[in-house]
């Protein structure tokens, strides 16, 4: 099952935040060291401490001397050369170019010409590309954001006294939901608003077996703990929100029709259909559909494309699957993949894996399922 980190964002999330909550959770501390030499930084060096405000976690500091500004190009010429893993470099790149993309609109400089200010001093660089290096580090396949709460008031930077949320919080915001809050002072930084884009989505998580929670610090004083917390677990049986689709067809043959479902397939979770009876006694076909939400899109083109519907309902459903996990086992024929659901004690060959081997090997797909069957009780 996938490893899986909710955000829970009650008090604004940063840079230096994320970094303090993924240490916590246990992520290589010498990586951000690693990430320091590889990108040719110097006169830096990182201090973790151990904080306890009602919740114990990590507060991160960067120390630095002469550090100047830099142009967005430079920051990614430093990634791109570095010996840092392809994903790190990957998702570090992206995350800057998007800031990039917005500084340049909101002060109207071209992109190669533009030289950030607050994110692009070192410690906003460590921050971002330290965090993904962390973050990949723990082995966090999936992650998800709770709201963002925002502070209030204006925050000062080097573009003057500013509104809160600043220019670039906001636009990284857009189609994000936030709560508001009266608390004063920027809650939220470009830096943190940015890793949350590239690193989270905010759908509502599914259930978790919980393994353990990491709590970063922030700078701010507050009543409260100026806290990012991070939950960390595998998927449990539970499940997660999908979407479920239905439409009805009357006016397309048998061929048409599996063709047409074969290709909904392919964006969907599982497609299937059942003879109805629809308008003057005309006879057809209910097709449903379920779908993950973020590839509902992508699902409704399809069928819109390759059907004859003109229309489809739409609904919010809640599936539950069983925690399982792929094997693979040595067979007379090679290599076979084997679902198993350790908890109910189910062994189930894997169909693909299963007809590729009948169809190469010319046996019937029966005797390839009661070889793998056999052939992983034995090795198990």
């Amino acid at each position: 099952m996938k490893r899986t980190a909710y955000f829970e964002i009650s008090s604004g999330i940063s840079g230096d935040m994320l970094l303090g909550s993924l240490i916590d959770l246990g992520a290589d501390v010498k990586l951000l060291d690693d990430v320091i030499n590889e990108l040719g930084l110097e006169k830096v060096h990182v201090e973790i401490e151990d904080k306890q405000q009602v919740v114990e976690g990590k507060r991160v500091k960067i120390r630095y001397k002469d550090q100047p500004h830099r142009k967005l190009s430079e920051i990614l010429e430093m990634i791109d050369s570095s010996g840092l893993e392809e994903k790190i470099k990957e998702l570090s790149i992206e995350a800057f170019r998007t800031l990039g993309e917005i500084e340049s609109e909101i002060h109207n400089e071209p992109l190669e010409d533009l030289e950030l200010h607050e994110v692009g001093m070192v410690d906003s660089i460590i921050d971002i590309v330290g965090s993904v290096a962390l973050f990949h580090d723990l082995g966090i396949e999936e992650a998800y954001s709770s709201k963002v709460t925002l502070g209030s008031g204006y925050t000062v930077c080097e573009h003057g006294k500013l509104p809160v949320p600043v220019p670039a919080t906001k636009r990284l915001l857009e189609g994000w939901k936030v709560d508001f809050s009266q608390k004063e002072g920027e809650l939220v930084t470009p830096t943190g608003a940015v890793l949350l884009n590239v690193l989270t989505k905010q759908e509502k998580p599914p259930d978790l077996t919980l393994d353990k929670v990491g709590v970063g610090f922030g700078s701010r004083e507050m009543e409260e703990p100026n806290v990012l917390r991070i939950f960390l677990g595998e998927k449990s049986n539970v499940g997660e929100e999908v979407n479920k689709l239905q439409f009805y067809v009357d006016d397309m043959t048998p061929e048409i029709l599996s063709y047409a479902l074969e290709k909904i397939r392919e964006s969907a979770l599982d497609v299937y259909s059942v003879p109805a009876t629809g308008k003057k006694g005309r006879t057809g076909w209910e097709v449903t559909v379920i779908s993950k939400k973020s590839s509902i899109q992508d699902v409704i083109d399809t069928i819109m494309k390759e059907t004859s519907t003109l229309g489809l309902r739409i609904e919010d459903v809640r599936r539950v699957v069983s925690k399982r996990k792929i094997e693979t086992v040595d067979t007379r024929w090679g290599e076979a993949r084997v679902k198993v659901v350790p908890e109910q004690e189910i062994v189930s060959p894997e169909y693909e894996s299963c007809r590729k081997i009948a169809e190469k090997n010319d046996v019937p797909l029966n005797e390839v399922y009661e070889e793998v069957r056999k052939r992983y009780e034995k090795e198990k």
